[in-house]
């Protein structure tokens, strides 16, 4: 039975309820009540043959919303007449003249009739009936004029999805598909603790009796496919592309809801942290108070819930995969292209989730290399880092190398037990027993502070190079935002990405953001704090490397200072070291001519390696143009023109 026959059959259907209704004989209308309970029961026997099921261009779409929602046999008839009414030009002129739409009253005078039926009728047409609650079927028109409006009066329209069902179409409501997506169970077991896939397993078992789920743990861990592996499918809604007003949203997520029964899903309200204000949570809480059937949530934040529903709260941790673990992902998702030992290298090197696995093994799918070694891993997981904090920072890599490095001694002692420290943290934190006396902040942060040019950018890139790690300079004008709680947003993505991508993270310019906090005198200041305060949190629970740059150590906040790993002090150099650096900027393969005096150059300008490096470039440039060997004149001339722009002031003539 296709489809268009079946809406043909229920429009010379709904033809009788008019015929019936406005019947003037009592004899004509017994006759054509007869005709519509005959008509009714063919159209389902037709039903019965199809099958909930159907073939492609059948009526099946239409068994699936009607039984998947719970249809009262009245409900039904509403909304067959709606929809016969919108499609059937000629059922739209049986409507009184000047009317656009059916209304409550031409629903009440062929469906509800008799004061049996009109009892059904305040039930079903009120908003916490199926058809509205749902969005089966909704009021034409604003908040104000649906309020405004005499209840029988009240234009109606059904929901575009099911027209859509009537001809034979099934799919995710387009409206719904902006906002949400369907995931299916993995195949194959979830590398998983069974205690925790055995608890969420029975938690989505206990349908609408039991509390919303809420799955805590980093991005990529697993925990929307532990609920379809508990389930067999989810609906996954994007909490961050939900609307901001709060009758769009509860339209939205009433057609969320009503998707995820069709479908037989269990809708994941993903990052819920996401929904933000208290407003926005009741209208969520609202719309699954009566849900019939399980309900879960991600959330990034462990510890505590961020939410608190009447129906209750059921938070599963979420861990990143142990070694073990990410190993056997590795060997999974990389097969016979990669051995055992490498997946085993990259298990222990990268503490990642399984979803980051999988973004990097696609992407190292991509260069067709094989075999796939470590360095095919290294850029896999590389490119899944960059796609994470491409919009948040820059991947840096220097040139430079460690012999290329002018400090003091002790400056340099600084920074050897800063790498100690990432390169034995395992021993240190996992075999000797350190973490658990810690607890917190198991992670590597360092201050780097002082004058501009004095190697502090430099230093963080040949750290990342000695530790074979990506180096993201973060830039603060993205993350930093006027609006309440995105700058916490950003940072959130930051700090996961660096987490479990394997990454040191570098704040140039940090006391922009780590800055002192400020007597509340104002929402602004106290908007202000409540950054801070986000950071330090976040800087504590941090499990990664993190290096702070600032020129201005005294405007970092004492809390901050106090939790740092290391605290490298870059002073300006003196005159032996700057000689150093004046020999090491010049490459040796320089035209240099006869006169070239570094020492004079040490002695006579106090000058940072950076400002050093861009004088001897200078100079450079300035010979190259003459057609010239690099003279003292030119070096001369250009470092006079780069302590100029430090600010400071020659005494006697630049020759």
């Amino acid at each position: 039975m296709l489809a268009t026959e079946y809406l043909d059959d229920v429009a010379a259907w709904v033809e009788l309820l008019f015929l019936c209704a406005r019947a003037k004989v009592e004899e004509e209308r017994e006759v054509l009540e007869r005709s519509v309970v005959e008509r009714a029961e063919a159209m389902e026997r037709r039903f019965a043959e199809v099958g909930e099921a159907g073939e492609a261009g059948e009526v099946g779409p239409w068994v699936r919303v009607r039984e998947g929602l719970g249809l009262t046999p009245s409900e039904q008839v509403v909304v067959m007449v709606l929809v016969a009414v919108e499609a059937v030009p000629a059922l739209r002129r049986r409507m009184p003249e000047g009317k656009v739409w059916p209304d409550v009253e031409l629903v009440a005078e062929l469906v509800y009739r008799g004061s049996r039926m009109r009892g059904h009728m305040v039930r079903e047409m009120s908003a916490e009936g199926t058809l509205f609650r749902t969005r089966l079927v909704e009021v034409v028109g604003s908040a104000r004029q649906v309020e405004d409006a005499p209840f029988m009066l009240r234009p109606l329209r059904v929901a575009p999805r099911v027209v859509e069902a009537f001809h034979g179409a099934w799919r995710l409501d387009p409206e719904v598909a902006d906002v949400a997506a369907m995931v299916t169970a993995v195949g194959g077991e979830l590398l998983m603790p069974p205690e925790i896939s055995g608890e969420v397993k029975e938690l989505v078992e206990r349908g609408s009796e039991g509390p919303l789920v809420l799955l805590a743990g980093p991005e990529g861990s697993g925990r929307k496919s532990l609920v379809a592996q508990a389930s067999r499918q989810v609906l996954s809604v994007r909490c961050a592309d939900l609307p901001e007003e709060r009758r769009e949203l509860a339209r939205k997520v009433a057609a969320v809801l009503r998707e995820a029964r069709l479908f037989g899903a269990v809708p994941v309200f993903d990052e819920i942290d996401a929904l933000g204000s208290e407003e926005r949570m009741r209208v969520l809480e609202r719309a699954i108070a009566e849900y019939p059937g399980p309900v879960a949530a991600t959330t990034r934040r462990t510890g505590a819930a961020p939410i608190s529903l009447a129906r209750g709260v059921a938070i599963v941790e979420v861990p990143v995969p142990g070694e073990t673990e990410r190993a056997a992902l590795w060997k999974r998702v990389l097969g016979d292209a990669a051995s055992d030992e490498t997946c085993a290298k990259a298990g222990a090197r990268y503490a990642i989730t399984a979803g980051t696995i999988a973004r990097s093994a696609a992407a190292i799918a991509g260069r067709r290399a094989r075999p796939i070694g470590d360095r095919e891993i290294h850029r896999g997981v590389r490119s899944a880092l960059d796609a994470r904090l491409g919009s948040l920072g820059t991947r840096i890599e220097i040139a430079p190398t460690w012999d290329d490095l002018v400090l003091p001694d002790e400056t340099h002692d600084e920074i050897r037990e800063l790498v100690a420290r990432v390169q034995h943290r395992r021993l240190v934190h996992d075999t000797w027993g350190f973490a658990g006396k810690i607890g917190r902040g198991l992670g590597v942060s360092a201050l780097f502070h002082g004058p501009p040019g004095t190697g502090k950018t430099m230093v963080a890139g040949l750290i990342a190079k000695t530790l074979e790690l990506d180096l993201y300079q973060i830039d603060l004008s993205r993350i930093v935002s006027k609006w309440i709680g995105e700058t916490e947003k950003n940072l959130a993505q930051v700090f996961d990405a660096a987490e479990s991508g394997h990454a040191i993270l570098l704040f140039d310019e940090a006391d922009s953001l780590f800055a002192k906090r400020t007597e509340v005198k104002s929402s602004v200041d106290r908007y202000a704090n409540l950054e801070v305060n986000y950071l330090l949190q976040r800087m504590e629970a941090f499990r990664g490397i993190s290096i702070l740059t600032t020129n201005l150590e005294a405007s970092i906040d004492e809390a901050f200072r106090r939790r740092l790993s290391a605290r490298v002090h870059f002073p300006v150099p003196d005159a032996p070291e700057r000689l150093r650096l004046w020999r090491t900027l010049v490459p040796t393969t320089a035209a240099l001519a006869g006169d070239t005096d570094f020492d004079t150059l040490a002695d006579r300008y106090a000058m940072s390696g950076g400002y050093i490096g861009n004088a001897a470039l200078r100079a450079a440039f300035l010979a190259a143009s003459e057609s010239k060997v690099i003279g003292m004149t030119h070096l001369i001339r250009a470092a006079s023109l780069e302590y100029a722009a430090m600010g400071k002031v020659m005494h006697g003539a630049v020759r």
